[in-house]
């Protein structure tokens, strides 16, 4: 098992390297110099993720909502009340951040 502390660390970190990576290829998109511009920046951080992710998945035993919450919430980013919610549909699962995130695949497991 993976401790809270740990699972948010790793969540913050990857999202940390997505930010820098959108940056860096925002500055290269808008480079004069077409071999610069031309260039994959960062894609290999993309190889990254996908392995931090399957390892995240595994633990857990899930292999939508982590891949969800990242790409489709932007790390949580663009939650918003009832995006997500229990199989009756009237209560509102709150996935706003990564320790909420962790607690409910905790709770599903």
């Amino acid at each position: 098992m993976i401790s809270k502390e740990k699972f948010v660390s790793i969540i913050n970190e990857m999202k940390e390297l997505h930010e820098m990576e959108d940056k860096i290829n925002d500055l290269g998109r808008n480079c004069s110099n077409d071999s610069i511009r031309d260039f994959g920046f960062f894609s290999y951080m993309t190889c990254q993720d996908d392995i931090i992710l399957d390892l995240l998945c595994t633990i857990f035993n899930d292999y939508d909502i982590i891949s969800w919450w990242i790409y489709d919430l932007e790390f949580g980013r663009k939650y918003t009340d009832g995006c997500i919610t229990e199989d009756n549909g009237n209560t509102i699962i709150d996935l706003s951040t990564a320790e909420k995130l962790y607690d409910y695949l905790i709770k599903n497991m």
